[in-house]
């Protein structure tokens, strides 16, 4: 018995020889082997793979079988305490932050938005970033190639249950000026098939006109059915 024991002390790794919490008095190898010790983690989960295996505890009930020939249900087993915590349901909301990036012939940036307001009726949306312009003008952009800054605002509002009012403005700044776009839309429901579909555009360039800055408009009307 002795020299088995040096054998286990000089052959064995360190993690086999330090005792577990199961059996303190002896190693952790002779704890394992003579069933003192379960090296298997514990399950916290509401339902375990191997509970019906496990050894019957003070708090096990052996169900028997109701009729002759019948199969003997698995052994109900005492949760953890901590997976026997009952919590209410819930449903978590999503994340009102996020992280752009874009990236094309034109520009490439990366910003950063937040939703601000979050109601069943109204949701506005700020998206700020910077980065650097490859071909003046185009997507709305500023009139010349370098590092821009821009900016987003979106609205959305209900007015009644058949009125919907969206905003978009957006805003980029260059080295030698600044373009804004914005667009507003109305949407009305004529009826359960027929919506009434309104939109008025301003884009504006504070270097048009030879510098004194221009401003175009544009709108449109639709009526749309649904099939």
């Amino acid at each position: 018995m002795l020299s088995a024991a040096l054998w286990v002390a000089f052959a064995a790794p360190p993690v086999l020889i330090a005792p577990l919490p199961e059996s303190p008095g002896e190693p952790a190898l002779f704890a394992v082997a003579a069933g003192r010790a379960d090296l298997r983690r514990p399950c916290y989960r509401l339902a375990c793979n191997d509970a019906g295996w496990r050894a019957p505890t003070r708090f096990t009930r052996i169900a028997q079988p109701k009729a002759p020939g019948t199969l003997d249900p698995l052994l109900p087993m005492r949760l953890p305490a901590i997976a026997a915590r009952r919590y209410p349901l819930y449903s978590p909301a999503s994340r009102r932050d996020w992280r752009t990036t874009h990236g094309s012939h034109s520009r490439f940036d990366a910003g950063f938005g937040y939703e601000a307001v979050r109601t069943p009726d109204t949701n506005i949306r700020v998206e700020l970033g910077t980065g650097y312009r490859l071909q003046p003008y185009a997507d709305y952009g500023t009139a010349s190639e370098g590092p821009i800054a821009r900016g987003r605002l979106e609205l959305r509002q209900n007015i009644s249950d058949n009125a919907l009012l969206t905003q978009r403005v957006l805003v980029e700044t260059g080295r030698l000026n600044t373009t804004t776009r914005q667009v507003i839309g109305l949407d009305l429901r004529l009826q359960p098939q027929w919506t009434l579909h309104s939109n008025f555009e301003l884009r504006h360039d504070s270097a048009g006109d030879g510098g004194r800055g221009a401003t175009d408009t544009e709108g449109s009307l639709q009526l749309r059915y649904r099939f």
